[in-house]
């Protein structure tokens, strides 16, 4: 029996929907026994139970982590740990060196807008991470190319392996009943949904002043928690768009919500290649989004969705209003991206190069 230490640090959704989709799959299957090590109170749940285990977000508190995590491999006798992310990447190397391999998968890069004063520090950890672990996987080729661009000597453990996201999630409710709880009962207005944390990265600003540039105004659903809700409830009050924005916080409908969406709009700053937007595609809602990260390897601009350049919001409203006022293009744009979807994020083919490394370790090619 192969056994894997799947760990993570704090995570708005993504990363933990992952790990819990892998252990899902893999675990006590084909030789391999899968744990996690993870902080409490995720904001999803995970298919067994979890060995806590917080890797700090700061500079500090990290030997504490290394040592905690340094034991529970030798007290489980794991094959190889898989971190996910920079952090929890370097820790897990410092940690369990001598001890078993050591894989990353890098969901995302350093951003100087969202780290600041910080970022020349923190992009320290891109090549460090490659150099320490064994093997590195990227969830884009846009992450690829700049760790490979940072640590040339270690290009070699380098691969790109797209999350997949699997069959589209079950809709439980319809779009005319989602519709009328929103205030939308038997109004043709259109209806964007985003999904995402309330924090500087998702760049929610933007997307409310793309809103405020249109006429008619579409009704702009809000998914999600985070830091900057008060300061982003009162940018919509003082924007008089508090009739056009709804917040609608956590919820456990959120595949029912997008089903019925018009569009599915993204404004980040920077993504990875984002299980929201794959999800999205998979229930048939057309995506805007921003031309950031690993975007533009599941939308092609005007070919299955539209993309606009970080920052525009007159951008955004234009093609906003576009897809607004044409269901014939949404729908041509939505069956061109979930076509493509299917071709090149194929959860198998994830899952099966996930058990092969994981069956023959990190090191192995």
């Amino acid at each position: 029996m192969s056994r894997v230490l799947q760990l993570l640090g704090r995570s708005a959704g993504g990363i933990a929907r992952h790990v819990s989709q892998v252990t899902a799959a893999l675990d006590l299957n084909d030789g391999l026994a899968i744990d996690i090590a993870c902080p409490p109170n995720l904001p999803i749940a995970m298919p067994k139970r979890t060995l806590d285990l917080v890797i700090p977000d700061g500079l500090r508190g990290h030997g504490r982590a290394i040592s905690k995590l340094r034991a529970l491999v030798r007290e489980h006798h794991y094959n190889l740990v898989h971190a996910h992310g920079l952090r929890a990447g370097i820790d897990a190397a410092v940690a369990v060196r001598g001890l078993c391999p050591v894989m990353v998968t890098v969901h995302n890069l350093v951003q100087d807008e969202i780290v600041g004063r910080r970022a020349p520090l923190d992009r320290l950890a891109e090549p460090l991470v490659v150099r320490l672990t064994d093997k590195t996987l990227t969830v884009s080729r846009e992450i690829a190319e700049r760790l490979t661009a940072s640590a040339p000597g270690s290009a070699a453990k380098v691969e790109v392996l797209y999350l997949g996201v699997g069959p589209a999630p079950e809709v439980r409710r319809g779009r005319d009943e989602v519709r009328s709880e929103l205030g939308l009962e038997g109004s043709r207005r259109c209806l964007v949904v985003t999904v995402a944390r309330l924090a500087k990265q998702k760049a929610l600003p933007m997307m409310f002043d793309a809103v405020g540039r249109m006429e008619p105004r579409p009704l702009l659903a809000v998914l999600g928690e985070g830091p900057l809700e008060d300061e982003l409830r009162r940018r919509v009050a003082q924007m008089s768009l508090s009739q056009d924005v709804r917040f609608l916080g956590f919820r456990d409908d959120v595949v029912d919500i997008v089903a019925a969406a018009d569009v599915f709009c993204l404004s980040s700053t920077w993504e990875g290649v984002p299980l929201a937007v794959q999800e999205a595609i998979l229930l048939g809602t057309p995506v805007v989004a921003t031309d950031v990260g690993g975007m533009s390897e599941i939308v092609r601009d005007g070919v299955s969705g539209r993309l606009v350049p970080s920052g525009d919001a007159a951008a955004l409203g234009s093609v906003l209003a576009e897809l607004s006022n044409s269901p014939e293009l949404r729908d041509r744009y939505a069956a061109t991206a979930r076509e493509t979807l299917a071709q090149r994020f194929s959860t198998d083919a994830m899952l099966q190069r996930l058990k092969w490394l994981y069956l023959h370790g990190a090191r192995a090619s």
